[in-house]
């Protein structure tokens, strides 16, 4: 287990070059066609990165055709390389804790960060942590950071009456919201343990110890699951992805949840107001979603071309307007919507990004622990 980042390192993955209003450090935007001007680049990919827009913008920009295959879990993504040995799609998106597990089952090849030449775009602070959630062994790059957010609070504003400072993980279990609270298994685990250290009833930190440790494991998820199962009335329903959490609040009667921040800050750009994204006291859980050309890419230097078009600061900015993720471009706050920054001043206010909790490295014993715990939690 690699160290994870934590105080001043954990600040500067959320805050160098990113936090908005801040002086744009880009260098001049430009388009290499030389690059790829022709071919197709097939990307497996989250379900709400690949929006109509950037699709549109990268295929006029460069020539090439981007076919666009999607997931909804690091789980689905994973197992669906590995039945296919690696190959069917060129570019993959995991999660940056995830690719120790990728390289495992050896769904992945290296990355020539010398072909891109725009990574200097890219904040130290961003491959820092690609080294420090050992998805870098041995100073070999196998990903390359795309986008990082975080998974947090999410509430209707005209039912639930909170502010920041005062909203908890912990809120998620108030009685008030009995039928009526939207999660998914294995980080509704995790948001409760962080909510059980913060009152007392773990110790702390069993929850970061976790990822290394298989009797913290145990001890932190096992009292979070047990706890979930005793109280599965409060659940709605649980989301997989952004089209189920979105449905949630707007079909299923959820009031409040632990969701994507992207999810919800979609539904406020489509004016509902009233959904709010924010961070709780525990801390959001932050994660860093990336690029990583599989082990049976075709092509490659259409792969190449995507994520050095990917790294230009406007293209960071349409991303992040068409998503509601934030980009790890150097500048991309330059090229975002008023409705993103008010967005991005909601959900994380006050001290919030200083509180960020950056997820661990989850190997396939963790991976296989927790599964477990989920298949325990369904069940019930």
């Amino acid at each position: 287990m690699s160290k994870l980042i934590l105080g001043p390192t954990r600040r500067s993955v959320a805050k160098a070059g990113l936090m908005l209003g801040a002086a744009a450090l880009a260098a001049p935007l430009y388009v290499r066609r030389s690059l790829a001007s022709s071919g197709e680049l097939n990307w497996f990919t989250w379900e709400d990165y690949a929006p109509p827009a950037l699709v549109n913008k990268f295929e006029a920009d460069t020539g090439i055709k981007l076919k666009v295959t999607t997931f909804s879990t690091n789980e689905d993504q994973l197992n669906k390389l590995k039945a296919a040995g690696g190959s069917g799609w060129d570019l993959a998106s995991p999660s940056v804790g995830w690719i120790a597990a990728h390289l495992e089952v050896g769904n992945l090849q290296p990355i020539d960060y010398g072909r891109l030449k725009n990574i200097g775009n890219m904040p130290k602070s961003f491959l820092d942590a690609v080294v420090e959630l050992d998805a870098a062994p041995g100073g070999v790059n196998y990903c390359l950071p795309y986008d990082w957010g975080t998974e947090a609070m999410a509430f209707d504003s005209d039912v639930v009456k909170t502010e920041y400072g005062k909203l908890s993980f912990g809120d998620l279990w108030n009685p008030e919201y009995k039928g009526k609270m939207l999660a998914r298994q294995r980080s509704l685990m995790l948001g409760t343990g962080l909510w059980m250290e913060r009152t007392g009833e773990l110790p702390e930190g069993t929850m970061r110890r976790a990822y290394a440790n298989e009797a913290d494991f145990d001890l932190g998820y096992g009292k979070a699951a047990d706890y979930i199962i005793a109280n599965k009335a409060q659940i709605v329903n649980w989301w997989r992805g952004t089209a189920d959490t979105q449905s949630g609040f707007m079909q299923d009667g959820a009031v409040i949840g632990m969701t994507w921040d992207g999810p919800i800050m979609q539904m406020r750009d489509q004016g509902m107001k009233n959904m709010v994204y924010m961070s709780p006291v525990e801390g959001a859980l932050q994660w860093m979603d990336t690029l990583a050309l599989t082990k049976g890419a075709v092509n490659v230097e259409q792969a190449y071309a995507f994520m050095d078009w990917a790294l230009m600061p406007e293209n960071g900015g349409l991303m992040a307007n068409e998503t509601g993720y934030n980009s790890v471009v150097k500048g991309f706050e330059q090229h975002v919507s008023d409705n993103f920054r008010e967005n991005f001043a909601l959900a994380y206010p006050g001290d919030a990004l200083d509180r960020l909790w950056l997820q661990g490295t989850e190997r396939a014993w963790f991976l296989e622990r927790r599964q477990a715990l989920v298949d325990r939690i369904s069940a019930a």
